[in-house]
């Protein structure tokens, strides 16, 4: 092979790739390839995390409604797993709810999701999207949930929180951190893990 070959191929060799690497990042930005990894497993997820999300308000919105935010916060502690539980069982996936700034300790981001979480610190939910993971014969997904106005009858400022229902939150969370939080903050993020190939 003579010198001048072995450059050509080189050439094409590295001009190739980069060829690629222009056209999938103009077809990204004309939004022609904006579907996500993992479709099948992505969209088993958003749907556990759906009806999380339903079970969990309904819950809450008659508790804040009968016992206002001390009666959401029992809410919270005695009901949130057991509905997650539930509908990951229904579901045949792991499902849950973790944040930067933990009200219970028990939800605790998982290893494959935590430096997403903590990157995300300090965000506006809005400026946060869907996240994918892939983690070997699974698939994790986080969603972020943001802070409703609602939301901070138990989570806005902390001195206003503690005033109201204080004594509440120290009998059931002594290591809250939960609270500081603003409408439109990304408060936290749903959570799932389902296996590849499942249906």
């Amino acid at each position: 092979m003579t010198m001048q070959s072995r450059r050509s191929r080189v050439l094409v060799a590295v001009s190739f790739p980069a060829a690629i690497a222009l056209a999938l990042a103009a077809a990204l930005h004309a939004g022609a390839l904006s579907q996500k990894p993992f479709p099948a497993e992505t969209a088993r997820a958003e749907q556990a995390m759906n009806e999380l999300q339903r079970a969990l308000l309904t819950k809450l919105t008659a508790a804040m409604t009968s016992g206002g935010p001390a009666a959401a916060v029992e809410v919270c502690r005695s009901d949130a797993r057991t509905i997650a539980e539930a509908v990951a069982k229904a579901q045949g996936l792991e499902l849950g709810r973790t944040s930067h700034r933990l009200r219970n300790p028990a939800n605790a981001a998982r290893g494959w999701a935590r430096p997403a979480v903590d990157a995300a610190a300090g965000s506006k939910a809005a400026s946060e999207g869907l996240r994918v993971f892939d983690l070997g014969d699974r698939v994790g997904v986080l969603r972020p949930i943001g802070t409703a106005e609602a939301c901070t009858r138990c989570h806005g400022a902390a001195d206003e929180v503690h005033r109201n229902i204080g004594a509440t939150l120290a009998a059931a969370y002594p290591q809250d951190r939960a609270t500081g939080f603003t409408p439109g903050d990304l408060r936290g993020w749903m959570w799932a893990e389902v296996p590849k190939g499942a249906r």
